[in-house]
């Protein structure tokens, strides 16, 4: 990627998801060898380093491949300029792609007016649509991971959440990332905020000065172009503040920055277009986390290996069931 940031391993296997299901409205448009016509919406900015820029990245990674015509529309925040988006995307493409689960809710009211078009959402769907599909990562498994080890690298015994936007994967990774740090040390403090967009970096700074002022060390930053603000916040204050962050490895922008969660946001675009061609796309919503470290892992940054160990034996844990994830996280 690097305009700023790298997703990792584009070139690893496609995930084989199981339980997958043909769904009639697969069939491409274009089967007179003519370019298929993709249209991506995005919840947030394009460029922003991170999980909408790794999104995208994706189909136009295979552009030329599969021989897809692209066109995107981002910065998708309010309710009616989704619908707009959608049903303009739809009326043009064969198959739209939603990156963010803010979008889901107008995927569900827009995808049955328009039949012959394949919606391919990141969050969970409404059943019964059949043109309606969905594969989501369920971000608060990693954060539960991250949780445990922020109680273990706390000093002062108090951890915080910063989230972005109010939509599922932030309230779960919330929930999670407390749990796991409970888990560790039943009587950590645990802060936590949603500053409402995953970009304002103004509002996370703000939001990062206030927990390090009450004694956090050590903060899950669940946002995206937003984490220059947490950082800056840490350099003001003079702390040893840890980071963890979604998505991609920003290890290189702070040696305060410890992990992060790993998607592969990539590959699972592969996924989704190579489903698409094959008519297997999954009927509703395919969920899955930590069962594919190829596509999502909480990974230690070069400053932190030590635990990575760690990490991996609480993932496996969560894997096998010996591990019960909080109800909603």
């Amino acid at each position: 990627m690097r305009v700023r940031f790298l997703v990792a391993a584009t070139t690893v296997a496609t995930l084989t998801l199981a339980g997958t299901a043909a769904c009639g409205s697969s069939d491409s448009k274009s089967s007179d060898g003519s370019a298929v016509k993709v249209g991506v919406a995005l919840a947030g900015p394009r460029n922003d380093g991170a999980f909408y820029q790794t999104y995208l990245e994706g189909v136009q990674a295979l552009e030329k491949k599969l021989n897809l015509k692209v066109s995107v529309v981002d910065n998708l925040t309010d309710p009616s300029d989704i619908a707009d988006a959608l049903n303009n995307l739809a009326a043009d493409n064969d198959l739209v792609i939603g990156g963010g689960s803010a979008l889901v809710a107008g995927a569900n009211s827009v995808a049955p007016q328009h039949p012959d078009t394949t919606f391919v959402m990141s969050g969970v769907v409404q059943d019964g649509i059949s043109n309606l599909h969905a594969y989501q990562m369920l971000q608060g498994v990693p954060a539960y991971v991250a949780g445990v080890i922020a109680a273990q690298v706390s000093k002062t015994g108090a951890v915080g959440f910063i989230g972005g936007a109010a939509i599922p994967p932030t309230s779960q990774s919330d929930i999670d990332f407390e749990a796991g740090a409970k888990a560790k040390r039943a009587d950590i403090k645990y802060s936590h905020v949603t500053v409402g967009d995953f970009s304002d970096a103004a509002k996370a700074k703000q939001a990062a000065a206030a927990q390090i002022a009450d004694g956090v060390d050590v903060i899950y930053a669940f946002v995206d172009a937003g984490l220059p603000g947490v950082l800056q916040a840490i350099k003001d204050s003079g702390n040893d503040v840890k980071v963890f962050n979604p998505t991609t490895d920003r290890c290189n922008e702070s040696n305060q920055i410890i992990g992060y969660d790993y998607q592969n946001n990539q590959q699972l675009v592969e996924t989704i277009l190579n489903d698409y061609f094959a008519k297997k796309l999954p009927a509703g919503t395919k969920k899955y986390a930590l069962e594919e470290p190829k596509i999502q892992k909480l990974t230690m940054c070069p400053n932190s290996t030590v635990f990575q160990s760690v990490a991996d034996q609480v993932a496996k844990k969560i894997n096998s069931g010996q591990i019960t994830m909080p109800e909603g996280g």
